[in-house]
């Protein structure tokens, strides 16, 4: 949310991220950069799907190729809160253009291959040190690459999944937002032990998800093994099922919010255009047969409807009984 001097805070689970209005400017800045080339790597990407799509190859959440821009905010306020300036995170940041690609488990290590192939013979590399293979992880599976060209300064986080491991990705979204913003380091920052079992509880969930994910054949072959989280069994179950219910809080609020930015999303101006002059020439009869009539007993103007806060109620406490993948 952008306050009348410029500054930014995030919402929902973000809301403790501050930038004041001189750190945003330069953020904003920045991400409108990007968005300059953003078409320009979909095409790349989209024309990459197409030589691997024998192998099954598919592009996923592509209408997502450019980080938004509050998340951008979110990732740069962290340290800036903490006294660095906003360039420095800025300039390390490699995941403004980010790409997944999704392989049957059988084609997944040589579909993976085909692409660093192609990949290098149109000059780009991969960054020195960003190619994590997680697939041995309990919280996280996946092969997470990030891609630069000698000839161009916008670099790109590419993905590499299964369908299963996608899913279960998506599926834990929620978790890793939790996990992302500190929630709970922050409401029991007296007490870092139960804290960290709160954390433990996140990793549990999260491995729940993959569970009946398959394996590909051949995938230590790829990138730098690594295994960031060792799981703890003896969470307490009361803690899990808290943590539990406060990701099915914040999943509601994601879908409320989605929502309500799909029911006011602005129409597009060109097309705004043409129907305005469509109902002047034809007049109020296409005006009546194309405009829905009210509910009864409701207003026949559309209300906007706001899902709560999820800052407005306090996170689950222990005492009372009844909630992301790290990358």
């Amino acid at each position: 949310m952008i306050d009348d001097t410029g500054a930014w805070r995030g919402e929902g689970t973000d809301s403790g991220f501050r930038l004041t209005p001189e750190q945003n400017k330069v953020v904003t800045d920045r991400w409108q950069e990007a968005r300059k080339v953003q078409a320009e790597l979909d095409r790349k990407m989209r024309a990459m799907q197409s030589s691997v799509a024998g192998r099954g190859g598919r592009l996923e959440g592509l209408e997502y190729s450019l980080k938004g821009l509050d998340s951008l905010r979110r990732k740069v306020a962290e340290p800036a809160m903490r006294g660095v300036p906003v360039e420095k995170p800025l300039s390390k940041n490699n995941d403004l253009h980010r790409y997944t690609l999704t392989f049957p488990a059988e084609e997944y290590t040589a579909g993976t291959k085909q692409v660093y192939e192609q990949l290098r013979e149109q000059g780009y590399r991969p960054v020195p040190g960003s190619e994590k293979n997680t697939w041995e992880d309990p919280v996280y599976k996946g092969l997470n690459t990030t891609w630069e060209h000698a000839e161009r300064a916008e670099k790109f986080e590419l993905q590499f999944h299964t369908p299963e491991s996608f899913r279960a990705k998506m599926d834990n979204h929620e978790l890793y937002e939790i996990s992302r913003a500190n929630t709970y380091a922050k409401k029991f920052e007296n007490d870092p032990e139960l804290a960290k079992e709160y954390e433990q509880a996140i990793d549990l969930l999260q491995n729940e998800r993959y569970q009946n994910v398959p394996i590909p054949p051949g995938v230590e072959e790829l990138g730098e093994r690594k295994v960031r989280a060792t799981l703890n069994p003896a969470v307490r179950p009361q803690i899990i099922e808290e943590v539990r219910a406060y990701e099915a809080e914040v999943r509601a609020g994601n879908e409320a919010k989605a929502a309500g930015a799909t029911a006011t999303a602005p129409v597009d101006a060109e097309v705004s255009e043409d129907l305005a002059a469509l109902l002047e020439d034809d007049g109020p009869s296409l005006r009546d047969r194309i405009t829905p009539p009210a509910a009864p007993g409701l207003p026949a103007q559309r209300t906007q409807n706001h899902a709560p806060s999820l800052t407005d109620s306090p996170l689950p406490d222990l005492k009372q009984g009844p909630k992301g993948p790290r990358l």
